[in-house]
């Protein structure tokens, strides 16, 4: 019925879960005027994505990467946070044969993104937008316009960009579908504001050790595992050696 009310029409004899799963961001943005939040994680299989110098490239096979990107393809935009524009000056378009760039969401609460970064001078059809707050520099906000892109002020979450506002904004745009590739705090202000409706893992069979080497998801834990965040609908296959891992949070599903 859910599919009906959208204008899905179910093919009979595909099950309507399947169906709600392959139209599930426009559901959600038909139903919400919100985007359809993907989050998506490589790391090796103790939870980790960097070392302690920061040396990323690759934790996971080709396989996962060529997966990754095809995701970028599948999405209206991609979200990163300042820190891994500054870490890695990422390209963040979509690398496969005729693929399709999404557009880029840059999150910077203080507009500390370099002039010189590939995400504002690489060659894209794509658009790339700033999500910054309006205690931030007018100047550089104008220096950014005039190099083509569009800065996006926005509410503010103790002291940072509000996800949940961007994403509003970002809906009231017409983008049904954002994938969030950023770092260990983003992943985790991500995840606690309630924005993530699925998260896809690629998990390599590596093991990193120590305290001092990255996790994927930073923040504060909770105190008591009742506070964990559980996933539903999981399902596990291979992508080359790693595990691709998806599964939805229950919070965001129920919105």
């Amino acid at each position: 019925m859910a599919l009906q009310k959208a204008g899905i029409e179910v093919v009979p004899g595909v099950l309507e879960a399947e169906a709600k799963k392959l139209n599930e961001a426009f559901i959600k943005f038909i139903k919400t005027g919100i985007p359809f939040v993907t989050l998506k994680v490589a790391q090796t299989l103790d939870g980790k994505i960097a070392t302690s110098s920061g040396e990323s490239k690759w934790i996971t096979g080709g396989a996962s990467r060529e997966a990754g990107h095809r995701l970028r393809d599948s999405n209206d935009a991609i979200l990163v946070g300042i820190n891994t524009v500054l870490k890695d000056d990422p390209s963040l378009t979509a690398r496969i044969p005729r693929g399709r760039d999404p557009v880029r969401v840059i999150v910077d609460s203080n507009l500390r993104i370099p002039m010189q970064a590939k995400v504002i001078n690489q060659r894209s059809s794509a658009r790339t937008i700033v999500a910054t707050l309006a205690a931030a520099s007018r100047a550089k906000a104008e220096r950014l316009r005039d190099a083509g892109v569009e800065v996006l002020f926005v509410r503010s979450a103790r002291g940072r960009v509000n996800l949940s506002d961007l994403l509003a904004r970002l809906g009231a745009q017409g983008f049904m579908s954002v994938l969030i590739e950023g770092g260990a705090e983003v992943n985790a202000s991500a995840i606690s504001s309630g924005i993530v409706d699925k998260v896809v893992f690629f998990i390599a069979p590596t093991l990193m050790t120590g305290r001092d080497s990255l996790c994927s998801i930073g923040g504060v834990s909770p105190l008591k595992l009742g506070g964990a965040k559980k996933l539903h609908d999981v399902t596990v296959e291979f992508a080359g050696m790693d595990l691709k891992v998806t599964g939805y949070l229950g919070t965001a599903r129920e919105k």
